[in-house]
Parts: structure tokens; sequence; C-alpha cells
């Protein structure tokens, strides 16, 4: 790989660990604007949800502009639109205005991810046929979730030491990523295409069946760990523990989430994204199920554990989606982080009402069983070398990604 790939790879991978630091701002403000602005909770209820929706399922959206126009422009603006709004959160002085902040940083973040992620996949398979592209979709997935674990510190430490109203100071690293990106980041090129190759819509047609499975899977998958995230606070709350203590817990499953992503590429690389992804689903709901069901240090540890294994396949169902779709990069992309991310959010009321009736514990309990069901789902998509030969045609006819014949992952 040439010193402009690696380049590039850097580069996208730091601007989506700003990126995703400004994503997390609004869980550790929101108590604080709910003060200030004396909202309701049905009121600040509807303000992570418009989040959601502006940054994640907005993304299939994004990722079929960016297929069509190959603007580099929206990877490179996103950070900056996300810098200067949501770190601007604190400033807001109704509910209105609030929102209008959310659903404008929203947009920053959405249009960066499918853009960022189809660049790294462009660059880890110029030179290497694919036989990285797992490796490297993990680094740069693995960024963006450490990014997301230490936003609410970052954002806590400004806040903390010049107030609420002084949020806005954060702008600062999202400006300094930009003015790099604005020199350095490089185009999306336009391939060109064979006269009988496939359009976008009949390339997503063809693969609409594994397509469909590897969607649900990462939806459950998703589900579980927004639930983790949103819910075992108070169950740890409940237990006795002080803000710090379970803030500690929470920054521990997402920073150990995040390790499991980087190496989830790797192993997919030598051992087949497949059978990664499934045998990781299949420990995750063990793991988790005994880290809700204990106390203290071993469930801490089991929870760590869990999350590193629910967060393994992450940049695996990326390449994944790439591969069954060379032709729409940034739309498969949008649509496995983005979509399936945020539907999987909005699973979460789910457990919050199984836990009004049976608690927190019990209700996360319940949850960790949808892993299983993701490994049914993947049980069934095609094994990976059947996943390339169905796809080659279309991989010479698009020109998408150049790599895409030579894949070394083995199932």
């Amino acid at each position: 790989m040439n010193k402009k790939n690696k380049l590039t790879i850097t580069l996208l991978s730091t601007a989506h660990f700003v990126m995703d630091s400004y994503s997390s701002f609004l869980f550790q403000l929101l108590p604080l604007m709910a003060t200030k602005l004396h909202l309701t909770p049905a009121q600040a209820g509807l303000v992570p949800p418009t989040l959601t929706i502006a940054s994640s399922l907005m993304q299939p959206v994004y990722g079929v502009i960016s297929d069509r126009y190959l603007k580099r422009s929206m990877v490179v603006f996103g950070p900056l639109i996300a810098a200067v709004f949501l770190s601007c959160l604190g400033m807001a002085d109704s509910l209105p205005m609030l929102m209008a902040l959310v659903i404008a940083g929203g947009v920053g973040v959405g249009i960066f991810h499918p853009q960022g992620a189809a660049l790294v996949s462009r660059a880890a398979s110029a030179e290497g046929y694919g036989r990285h592209q797992g490796m490297v979709m993990s680094i740069f997935s693995s960024a963006g979730t450490v990014g997301y674990a230490l936003g609410p510190l970052l954002i806590a430490l400004i806040v903390g030491r010049f107030g609420l109203e002084r949020s806005w100071y954060a702008v600062v690293w999202g400006v300094a990523i930009w003015l790099v990106m604005l020199r350095y980041c490089p185009p999306l090129e336009r391939k060109e295409r064979a006269a009988d190759a496939p359009s976008l819509g009949d390339a997503l047609r063809a693969a609409w069946a594994p397509l469909t499975l590897l969607y649900f899977a990462v939806v459950l998958r998703s589900a579980v760990s927004v639930s983790v995230q949103t819910y075992w606070p108070f169950a740890l709350k409940s237990f006795g523990m002080t803000e710090m203590e379970y803030g500690s817990v929470l920054a521990g499953f997402l920073f150990f989430g995040g390790v499991g992503g980087f190496f989830g590429g790797a192993l997919a690389d030598r051992l087949g994204a497949r059978r990664v992804s499934l045998v990781a689903m299949l420990l995750a709901a063990p793991l988790l199920l005994a880290a809700f069901s204990t106390r203290g240090t071993l469930s801490n540890v089991l929870l760590m554990a869990g999350g590193t294994v629910l967060n393994l396949p992450i940049p695996i169902s990326v390449v994944m989606a790439q591969r069954l779709v060379p032709g729409g990069a940034s739309t498969v992309s949008a649509l496995m982080m983005g979509f399936a991310w945020g539907a999987g959010a909005l699973m979460t009321p789910l457990v919050g009402m199984m836990s009004e009736r049976f608690g927190f514990a019990h209700a996360l309990a319940m949850a960790a069983i949808f892993p299983l069901v993701s490994a049914a789902l993947l049980w069934f998509y095609p094994k990976d070398e059947q996943a390339a030969l169905a796809r080659a045609p279309e991989a010479v006819a698009v020109g998408g990604l150049s790599g895409n014949l030579k894949f070394e992952i083995r199932d």
C-alpha cells in the first residue's frame, strides 16, 4: 500500500474519531439542558431520537447522493458541520433551538459516514485486492467507537470548567480536522462502468436476500448495544454506584467495544467474515446474560468481555455488504452503519417497557438473547467465497472496488 493510501486511511480514521466524539455530546449534556430549559421527561425524550433520525436513519439517503455524485465535500464538511452545531448545544435557550442544533449537527455526522467508509475501503483495496480490507475497516470503525466513548468525557471537562454556555469551546478540534481534510482528503473518484454494467438499483435488488439477512443481524446487535448504553447505568445506580462509578463502567463497555471492532477485521481477513461474525454473536449472548445476572467486579469483567465480542462484527458487516454490492459502497455502508444502528436504537423502548415490569437488569438479560437471533440469520448468509463468486461479474462491470475478485477471506 503506497503512502497516499496510508495517508487516506489515517486521515479518515482520525476524522471518524473526531466526528463521533461530537455525536455523543448530547448524552452528557441532555440532563443539564433539561434542567436549564425546564423540559419535561417527554420533551427531553424527543431529543435523542431526533439525533438518531438525522445522523443515522438518513444515512442511506446520504449514501445514495454520495454514490451518484461522488463529491468529496460531504466527507470534508461533515466534521465542520457537526462540530459547529453540536458543540453549541449548551447555548440553546429553547427546545426548538435545541432541536434545530441537534438536527443540523446530526446531518453533519450522517453525511460523513457513508463516503468516509467508501474512501477507506477504496484505499484499502486499491493495491491489495481486498486482502486487508477487513483490518483497515476495523481501524476506521474502532477510531469512531473510541471517539464516541471519549466524547462525553471531553465535553464534561469543558462544561465543568467553563460552564454550559461555553460548550462551544469544543468546536476547536472539529475545525482543526476540517482544515486538514480540506487540504489532504482525496476525492472519491468515479470509476468507468462497462456499457452493460448494472445500475445501483439492479445491483441492490440482485443482492437483496443476503443484504436483508445481514441488515437484520446488525439491527439486533445494535439494539442490544444501545440498550446497554441506555439502561445499564440506571441498573448500576439502583445498585448503589455513584455517577462516576457507573460512568466508568459504561466508558469501559464502549472502549472495549472499540477494541473488539479493531480486531474483528483482522480476524475476518484470516478466518472468514461470516464465521467470525456468527461466532461472536454466539459468544456475546452468554457473556452479557452472565454480566446482567451477577454483581460487582465479576459483572463488570463479563460486561467488558461481552461488549468486546458484541462489537467485533461492526466493521466486518460493512465489508460484507460492500462485497455484495461493490458498485454501491457508500449506500450499503450507510445501510449497515447508520440505518441499521438507528433502527436498533429505536428498538430500545421495548427494553424500557420490559424494565418497567421486570427491572433493568432482568430486561437487559432478556435482550441478551438478541445476538442468538443474529447468529441464526448469519447461519443462512452465504459463505464468503460464495458471496464473492456471486458478485464477481458485477465487480468487473462496475469497477467500484478493483480488488474484489481476489478475496483472501476464507470460510
